[in-house]
Parts: C-alpha cells; sequence; structure tokens
C-alpha cells in the first residue's frame, strides 16, 4: 500500500505515537527543556533533527494548528525502532531488540591509537575530553559539569554517538569505583580530537 493513501494521523494514532515517543526516550514531554532534550535524542538516533516547536505542536503544548507532515511521523516512529509510520500504525511490534547500531562509533585499537583522544558531550551541559591509553583502557584529560576530573582512569572498548557510554572499572583518586555511565537518559555525542 502506498504511504500517501494511508491517513496521516488520527488523533488517537498520534497520541499513541507521542507515549511511544516518550517511553522510548524515558522521559516526559510537558516543559520547554523536555522537548529541546526530546528533540536532541531523537537527532542522536535518527540523525534527523524535529525542532522542539515541531515536538510543542504535535504534542499539543502548543495550541497551535498542527499540519503533520509524513516525513515528521516517520522520523518519531523510527526513533521508537519501527520502519516508518505506515509500520506503526500495522500494529506489528517494533524491531528495537537487536541490530546494527547505524551511528557513528569509535572502537578502541581500531579507530584510534593510543595518544588519540575524543571529546564526549551529553546532557546536560556535560563536556569531558578522554585520551585512548592502549588496552582498551582510557585517561580522563579535562572535565567540565561532571564528577569525572583530570587522571580518573577506565576501561572502554567502544564509544557510540547516541547511547549511553559505561565507564568499566573507574578509578578515581586511586580507588576502583566500579562502573560510571554517561548519557544514560539520552546518550552521548563526540568528536575525535586530531
Amino acid at each position: 500500500m502506498a504511504k500517501a493513501n494511508l491517513p496521516i494521523a488520527p488523533d488517537v494514532q498520534k497520541a499513541r505515537l507521542c507515549r511511544e515517543v516518550e517511553t522510548t526516550a524515558n522521559q516526559p514531554a510537558t516543559t520547554p527543556k523536555e522537548f529541546e532534550t526530546l528533540s536532541e535524542s531523537i537527532r542522536l538516533r535518527t540523525g534527523i533533527l524535529l525542532s522542539p516547536t515541531t515536538l510543542k505542536r504535535l504534542w499539543g503544548y502548543l495550541d497551535e494548528p498542527v499540519t503533520q507532515r509524513r516525513s515528521t511521523l516517520d522520523t518519531l516512529a523510527r526513533f521508537c525502532g519501527w520502519r516508518d509510520y505506515e509500520h506503526f500504525l500495522s500494529g506489528d511490534t517494533p524491531d528495537i531488540e537487536s541490530g546494527n547500531v547505524g551511528s557513528n562509533a569509535v572502537r578502541a585499537g581500531e579507530d584510534i591509537r593510543p595518544g588519540g583522544r575524543v571529546r564526549l558531550f551529553w546532557n546536560p551541559s556535560r563536556v569531558c575530553e578522554i585520551e585512548y591509553l592502549g588496552n582498551l583502557d582510557w585517561e580522563v584529560v579535562e572535565a567540565t559539569g561532571t564528577r569525572l576530573r583530570r587522571g580518573d582512569r577506565f576501561r572502554c572498548p567502544l564509544i557510540v554517538a547516541g547511547e549511553p557510554l559505561y565507564l568499566d572499572g573507574l578509578v578515581k583518586d586511586g580507588s576502583r569505583r566500579g562502573v560510571y555511565v554517561c548519557g544514560s537518559r539520552t546518550g552521548i555525542t563526540f568528536e575525535i580530537i586530531d
């Protein structure tokens, strides 16, 4: 069936999709800040930017007429694990359990060599620069807005954009602290520093 023949989004389906998005993001969308965070989460996972204003209109937060674009609904459905909005409407379960990540990633020892640095970003306003030491070991070089500090060390084989980052065996001030997570709700972004 051609997508053009499907109803765009009856209110019931639209409300159901909005609830699915909130569940997938593990956060409500009821305040301007939450819509900003949700917009960024969607961009990180799908690579498509839906503005906070667009999301506010769809959620009914703004009392403005809504022109629902198929591409917007497809993006929201993809964020939740469906192929597109048509797949969402079909009632099939989302394809979210396994598969390729499809995001930018850094593999320790393959994509970065000892001495290479990566700058990490996550909400709210966290920035951390780390240096690869080799053998999956990393050291914090600089950190802002986070509990991580210069000299902290950890193990990490893979950094994936849009996903939480788990720092295994974190050592702070010479004391082993276990596993630390960065971006547990909305994931991290990163840049490799030349």
